[in-house]
């Protein structure tokens, strides 16, 4: 599986609740486009470019619960979207067991924690 199919999947993931700040964010990566990409040997930073007009004043952290295992393989990765100025900024994959490996077929994407309750927004719109 190529990176950019990867990447998909795990913003796919990393957005699939339907609640406040994920249905903003949703419409936010819908209508992205790919900045840049960056791979370090132990991950990779995926820099995406939102339109202004979906920016949300105020808002701004991360989200940091989705992970991927890898079948008969202990290596994990951990997967951090990062929201900056009102808008999905990056989206980083990284490692902390030796180099970044690239067989993603293998992969099996799950919440760190079990549930959604781990992410770190500030200034998102409630739907009240």
């Amino acid at each position: 599986m190529e990176q950019e199919i990867f990447e998909k999947i795990v913003m796919d993931k990393i957005l699939d609740f339907n609640e406040e700040p994920f249905i903003t964010l949703k419409k936010q990566y819908l209508s992205s486009t790919i900045n840049s990409r960056e791979f370090t040997g132990r991950g990779f930073f995926t820099e995406f470019s939102i339109p202004d007009e979906l920016a949300v004043k105020g808002m701004g952290g991360l989200v940091r619960d989705v992970i991927a295992k890898f079948e008969d393989s202990d290596m994990i990765y951990l997967f951090i979207l990062f929201i900056n100025d009102g808008k999905i900024d990056c989206l980083e994959g990284v490692t902390g067991f030796g180099a970044w490996e690239y067989n993603y077929d293998k992969a099996i994407l799950q919440y760190d924690f079990g549930d959604r309750r781990y992410h770190e927004i500030v200034g998102y719109p409630t739907t009240d």
